[in-house]
Parts: structure tokens; sequence; C-alpha cells
């Protein structure tokens, strides 16, 4: 198939995709064809590249394969490094010469604009600080969740809320983080494992929720897809899926004599 480029307005006038309204920057890479699109898009402001394709149920074989290729040769122009990329679950995923590709996961991408009706903030909720407060958080989520994703202390966030309980400990957290293109992000939501099922999780999402729309206009997260117990919660708080999407990570390497090792 070709794929040719196009720019961000045109693709998004063709296709209205959520994706793309709300995590494609202005300076994102994209292609599009008769079976698809295809972009790459600065996820966080100072960089991480990174990006999906979205092709018609029943397309060839190797169609993204050929997306990524186009988009990683046109990146390569601008000095920018993919460091991931995404199809739909079970679509496979060939690298470009040069490129190693990871086994990686299946992950939703979920968005709302609204904010009206949301449960109340739980009781006792805080604003934590970024930098000041950064080692508390990570703690409390590495203990919680093996595979906590707040990453406190690098700047992401333009907000972390907690819960604390009646002793001042930490029962909850969560993180507005501001994406490339400007849009809001929720990240880093953890509940202590014994006050799970308590509505905490939900009081919390929501005053983010809240607090997204207002300052952005739009809520953005991502969830794996097999949490059917999170994924509902993000829904009764009207967030809706734009995409499942299994994501790769991408390496750089060597060809030739030196193939199969990370360029250092």
């Amino acid at each position: 198939m070709t794929w040719a480029p196009v720019d961000r307005a045109t693709l998004l006038h063709r296709t209205g995709d959520p994706f793309l309204r709300y995590a494609a920057p202005a300076d994102m890479l994209a292609v599009a064809g008769p079976l698809g699109w295809a972009a790459l898009v600065r996820w966080r402001p100072m960089g991480h590249w990174g990006g999906a394709a979205v092709v018609a149920p029943g397309a060839p074989v190797g169609v993204e394969s050929e997306a990524l290729a186009a988009l990683a040769a046109r990146a390569e122009e601008l000095n920018a490094s993919p460091e991931w990329f995404s199809t739909a679950p079970g679509r496979e995923l060939t690298p470009p010469p040069g490129w190693r590709a990871g086994t990686g996961g299946t992950w939703a991408f979920m968005w709302t604009d609204e904010a009206d009706d949301l449960p109340p903030a739980p009781p006792g909720l805080v604003e934590l600080d970024d930098a000041m407060d950064a080692a508390r958080i990570e703690a409390f989520g590495r203990r919680h969740n093996p595979v906590f994703e707040g990453f406190p202390g690098r700047g992401y966030s333009s907000l972390w809320l907690g819960v604390e309980d009646a002793g001042g400990e930490l029962a909850a957290v969560g993180a507005i983080h501001v994406l490339g293109s400007g849009a809001a992000h929720l990240a880093g939501i953890v509940v202590r494992p014994d006050l799970r099922g308590t509505g905490l999780g939900t009081g919390l999402t929501a005053q983010l929720t809240r607090r997204a729309v207002a300052a952005h206009g739009a809520s953005t997260l991502g969830v794996y897809s097999d949490n059917a117990v999170a994924v509902q919660l993000y829904q009764r708080l009207g967030y809706a899926v734009a995409h499942h999407f299994h994501t790769r990570g991408l390496t750089r390497v060597r060809v030739g004599a030196a193939a199969g090792r990370d360029l250092r």
C-alpha cells in the first residue's frame, strides 16, 4: 500500500480521531493511505516520540510495517528517534532495517471532555509537590503497584493529588501529566490495597478528571486492556475507549556484522 505524507489538520479533519485530537502536537509526523493512517507524535514536551497505525479491519499483513518504515525515515531527517509504535491487538509489526521491536503490551487510550455529575472529592484530599514529595509518592506507588508509572520528580506532572488517612499516611495518589500536545493525561493512580473497592479510587479519579477538564478542556488516560475493573471505572466516569493498542518498544540496532546489538 502507498503511504503519503499528510499534516495534522488534514488528517484530523478526515478522521476526527481522539488520539490525533488530544495526543498529537502540531509537529507530528503522519502518513495516510486508502486503508488507514499512521502517525509519530512527541508524547512528552521534551520528546519521547512514539505512535500508532490505525488500519481498516482485514487490511493486508504488513501495511503497518510499511507505515512505520515511512515514518521512521521522516523522523531520521528531523533527528527524532521513535521509541515505541502501536498497532491494533493481533496485528503484526516488523520494524525496518536497523530497528528492533520488543514484545510490548496492550492498553486502551481513553478520553473525556465532560466533568459534570462526577462524584465528590474524597475526604483527606491533598495536593502534593512533584519535586518535594517525589520520594514519598514513588515509595507509595512502588509498594502498591509494581508497574507504577507516575514518574514523580521528572517534571511530567502539572498536578499530584493524594488522599491521606486519619493518621496522615497516604491512602491513594494520582497525577495529571501534560502531553507534548498540551493535553492532560491521568497517570500514576494507585489506591492502597486495603481501601480498594471503597470508592476512594473513583473519587480521586473524578477529582483529577474535573481538574484536567477545567484546565485543558479534556482528559485522557491509558489503562492496560486486561484491567477490566479499571476500564469499567473510567467508563462510569464518562471516559470512552478511542483505541485498544498493542505497543512495542523500538530500539535502534547496528546493521551488518554487528546486527542485534543495541547502539550505544
